[in-house]
């Protein structure tokens, strides 16, 4: 046995008389029981990579250039979607931009799958522009 850790391990026997190797990596000692078991560690990695994003799919009520009015707000006149933005995020928000013929500008939430979407809150789609 040496004295000292050398450069490449220290090397000591259990009771069971196995070999135990000892090495020394950034200050400290890493415990490594036999030859064997560095050799059959994996050397690439095994799992499959995504090449592409997964898309969340996303249930959205109104799109850039939609008529609509406010059921509860008669006062406010009607608007268009002036713009739309949703998260990349899973579990992400997103929202409607829309301008009034009050000159307002009011953003609201846009996921049928939120209890506070736009249309459970009275916005009402009058009709839809392809732009």
């Amino acid at each position: 046995m040496v004295l000292g850790p050398s450069e490449m391990g220290e090397e000591k026997e259990r009771a069971s008389g196995e070999a135990v190797v000892l090495q020394r990596w950034n200050d400290r000692y890493i415990l490594c029981e036999g030859e064997s078991l560095l050799n059959n560690l994996p050397q690439r990695r095994t799992e499959p990579t995504l090449k592409t994003k997964p898309k969340c799919e996303r249930h959205t009520y109104l799109h850039v250039g939609d008529r609509v009015f406010h059921k509860k707000f008669k006062c406010w006149g009607g608007g268009i979607v002036i713009e739309t933005w949703t998260s990349d995020l899973p579990g992400g928000l997103c929202f409607v931009r829309i301008l009034f013929q009050d000159g307002k500008k009011r953003v609201f939430d846009n996921s049928f799958d939120s209890a506070c979407c736009c249309y459970y809150t009275g916005i009402t789609l009058l009709n839809r522009i392809e732009l």
